[in-house]
């Protein structure tokens, strides 16, 4: 944060924040408390001789295609601490018994996109069949995020991010990788996002996200590219899709209607950009038609924004941190584990709310 920024949460000239950071003056114990709290740290942080230094990388995430480069907001990179943070305490209360995780052993680069794409729908257990009932993104995305969960990867979502700033985000490791999501976005934006995220996963490099790459379609070594294509692929089949009645009927590469794009959306359980620039890459549309139809999409999507919806707290705190994650820290609070009070901490939550969650959490 900027001091002018910092000071004011804190209530303070930014000339007496500056003066605490070169040691001129010290804070009292209470501006101490109210400093940690503003950039989300532990007091015990103020006393070290130095700041610690960042454990994950914040250069590795992916943004929305127009936004600009910007230095990572303070939002963004609390959000990133806290899911490395998860993470460690899921392997401290495991232990030993920390599974690995089973991610698609195939080949990315060189392999063709529909087969990888098939290859990794097999091994999450999702047939095409099943995804045909889910109807609605939402569905769509707890059934692709509880099968992430299923082969040992983490699925945590942010609060407080915006979306113009970044969509996903992955941290590679042997054991429990994080996938981190927006919690802002579209929930079909979150299904591909998370999609997109396993393929970094796979290619075991992170992700170097940058804005404007998955506009970029030129270059087959680019990993962006590539996995914004086999996410593509995973979540719209093309087998699947060009056999749609909708696609075969269509005589014009520029005639498609919103009404035949949401239908195949449904279809999928995907959005409609998604199944538009599935039809780009086929070639059964134009660059053209596509980019003015994006436009349209994001516009709408921006004017859903405005409404405000209430969400129950346990419901809110379920969606962030995902049933893997819920469960563990559940199951080691009632095998004495993890005692009540680091159960409040590690779900970021007041017990008071511990028995709607706990419902949420093992209702099927």
């Amino acid at each position: 944060m900027d001091p002018a920024t910092a000071a004011s949460k804190v209530q303070v000239k930014p000339e007496r924040l500056v003066s605490w950071e070169t040691g001129e003056q010290r804070p009292t114990l209470s501006q101490l408390l109210k400093l940690a709290n503003v950039y989300k740290r532990n007091p015990a942080v103020f006393y070290m001789p130095e700041p610690p230094p960042e454990q994950v990388p914040v250069h590795d995430f992916r943004r929305l295609a127009d936004a600009h480069a910007a230095a990572v907001s303070p939002e963004l990179r609390h959000e990133i601490r806290l899911a490395a943070g998860r993470r460690g305490t899921l392997l401290e209360i495991l232990g030993p018994d920390a599974p690995q995780t089973r991610l698609p052993e195939i080949r990315l680069e060189g392999t063709d996109t529909e087969e990888a794409a098939a290859a990794i729908r097999k091994h999450l257990g999702i047939p095409l069949a099943e995804q045909k009932t889910w109807r609605e993104p939402r569905a769509a995305f707890q059934r692709w995020r509880e099968a992430l969960e299923g082969i040992g990867v983490l699925v945590f979502q942010t609060t407080h991010v915006d979306v113009r700033e970044m969509r996903g985000f992955s941290i590679v490791e042997p054991q429990l990788p994080v996938i981190l999501l927006n919690g802002g976005d579209a929930h079909a934006g979150r299904a591909f996002s998370a999609i997109h995220e396993l393929c970094h996963l796979i290619l075991r490099d992170g992700g170097l996200c940058l804005p404007g790459n998955h506009e970029r379609e030129a270059g087959g070594n680019d990993h962006e590219v590539l996995c914004n294509r086999v996410a593509g692929a995973v979540l719209v089949p093309a087998p699947a899709l060009l056999t749609e009645p909708a696609v075969r009927r269509t005589a014009g590469r520029e005639g498609w209607t919103d009404i035949d794009l949401a239908a195949l959306a449904r279809e999928f359980g995907s959005s409609r950009e998604a199944i538009l620039r599935r039809l780009l890459i086929l070639g059964r549309t134009t660059e053209r038609f596509y980019r003015l139809k994006r436009q349209q999409f994001q516009a709408e999507w921006e004017a859903q924004q405005e409404r405000d919806f209430a969400v129950p707290v346990h419901t809110r705190t379920l969606n962030r941190l995902g049933r893997l994650y819920a469960r563990t820290v559940l199951e080691g609070f009632y095998d004495g584990r993890v005692s009540a009070s680091d159960l409040a901490r590690h779900l970021g939550m007041r017990l008071k709310h511990l028995s709607e969650f706990e419902a949420a959490v093992y209702r099927s």
